[in-house]
């Protein structure tokens, strides 16, 4: 299965043909895999960098424990801030096959650590800096917030345009901000481990907001699902080293929502590197993932859309707030 590659600097080009055309193209990907991989994306490669394995971003992992705890995300129905430890949250329990002989998921394990930021300046759910010993990343990752948020609208404007909807549609249901950026660092794990049944880098799931934006390194190991054959992963493979980075789109709950099923939100996992497949001992290598979870403003309703809903496609989902939603999903993870 080859995921298909758009380049998002058509979308802003002046001629209506080669707008509308990646626009198809884009809601088209979207209907079949629920991703897509965009190049030309305007993120500054410099910015990406920083992202995944820069000083910066390794140094925030490297902290002592002492300093972690200091930022430690708080479990609970709430959005997620600061640093959280290996099996903090449980994304097996997000999609029931994962589950086996009636198990609540209490036993399973994902081997990451990461960091969450929700937008700057938030005064409900503030966020958590390591000012002391990092005292630049507050302005690095704020910096990355502003223009991830940027795109993603000019990504949903595309939609619209794709889906034949109204210009603001969906745009407007995404200001104020409410996203929120995540980095994830995957420890070295043992094979032995990772195929253990009980654990896993991150198990199939899906993901809350609207579309989720994703750099991830050379190291590799995501996969969505092909669904051809329901609950078969295949590898969304990095780009080559040294070229312009890939921006990897899915489309995630709040959109499959929103369009009341008719976009499916895209199932996918984080297994072992390509080259260490079928083998059953070994260690995987660190793994580092840049993530924007774009989400709709809080008090905008993630029910089905009218346009969505027919006498032949009813409504399938109930009329509550972003915010509810996210308390609710949240909630399950822990």
């Amino acid at each position: 299965m080859d995921l298909p590659t758009l380049d998002f600097s058509l979308f802003a080009s002046d001629r209506n043909k080669e707008r509308n055309q990646f626009a198809k193209e884009l809601v088209e990907s979207f209907l079949n895999h629920g991703f897509v991989k965009l190049t030309n994306h305007g993120i500054p490669e410099t910015l990406v960098q920083a992202l995944l394995r820069s000083p910066k971003t390794k140094d925030l992992f490297d902290l002592d424990i002492t300093a972690k705890k200091k930022i430690e995300n708080l479990k609970g129905p709430h959005p997620q801030r600061g640093w959280s430890c290996k099996g903090a949250e449980v994304t097996a329990k997000l999609y029931k096959k994962n589950l086996h002989n009636n198990s609540n998921g209490d036993e399973l394990k994902d081997e990451r650590e990461f960091f969450d930021m929700g937008p700057p300046g938030d005064c409900l759910y503030p966020n958590k800096w390591p000012s002391e010993e990092l005292p630049s990343l507050k302005s690095t990752l704020e910096t990355s917030y502003r223009l991830l948020h940027d795109t993603s609208l000019q990504i949903v404007a595309a939609i619209e345009v794709g889906l034949e909807l109204p210009s603001g549609t969906l745009v407007q249901r995404c200001i104020p901000a409410a996203s929120e950026i995540r980095l994830n660092h995957y420890p070295p794990a043992s094979l032995e481990l990772l195929n253990d049944g009980k654990s896993k880098r991150t198990w199939p799931h899906t993901d809350f907001g609207i579309i989720t934006l994703l750099f991830q390194d050379q190291v590799g190991g995501l996969e969505l699902e092909n669904r051809t054959e329901p609950y078969t992963f295949v590898p969304v493979i990095p780009g080559k080293p040294g070229d312009p980075s890939e921006l990897v789109v899915n489309i995630s709950d709040t959109f499959q929502r929103w369009t009341n099923d008719v976009i499916r939100a895209g199932l996918h996992r984080v297994d072992v590197p390509i080259s260490m497949k079928g083998k059953t001992t070994g260690l995987c290598p660190d793994r580092y993932s840049s993530i924007y979870f774009f989400k709709a403003a809080r008090d905008t309703s993630v029910g089905p859309l009218p346009a969505f809903v027919t006498e032949e496609n009813p409504a399938k989902y109930d009329d509550i707030t972003a915010l509810q939603f996210q308390q609710q999903m949240t909630k399950i993870l822990y």
